[in-house]
């Protein structure tokens, strides 16, 4: 008999939403680095293909080796893609502005977190809310609906 895998299989991750004024994630992830002493970087920006166009989604990486936990800042809405076709496609006159993780709609960066096994409130971000980090939401991974864009 074959083995069924699911969808809930692969996503071994917590997610935590972050609202920052800095709306450039470079800006955002320099200053993170700076306050908190972490070391992300960033590394190649996560693409999802809906409706068949492409959608880019910057992210940055940091393995902290103290706690084995591997976390990535993505920024929660697309950055625009020039394409360079020669076709009339309406869509791409306008900007997207559509969240990556709907639940994080009011975040502009969402945290994954992987490697850590208990509750995601156990956990010591390392982020806290400060001049720039106006809120950070925790919500059940089981109750995100879009999760499974960041499994990587």
């Amino acid at each position: 008999m074959a083995e069924v895998l699911l969808l809930d299989d692969f996503i071994d991750f917590q997610l935590v939403g972050v609202n920052s004024n800095f709306e450039s994630s470079f800006q955002f992830v320099f200053q993170i680095n700076q306050l908190f002493g972490t070391g992300f970087q960033r590394i190649k920006d996560l693409d999802i293909l809906i409706n068949n166009q492409e959608f880019l989604f910057p992210t940055f990486y940091w393995y902290d080796t103290y706690s084995k936990i591997d976390y990535h800042i993505i920024k929660n809405r697309p950055i625009q893609v020039d394409y360079q076709n020669k076709e009339v496609d309406l869509s791409q006159l306008f900007p997207a502005d559509f969240p990556l993780i709907s639940n994080y709609r009011s975040c502009n960066y969402v945290l994954k977190i992987t490697g850590w096994d208990d509750e995601i409130d156990q956990l010591e971000l390392p982020v806290k809310t400060n001049d720039f980090i106006n809120k950070i939401e925790i919500y059940d991974i089981e109750s995100i609906s879009d999760a499974e864009r960041l499994i990587f």
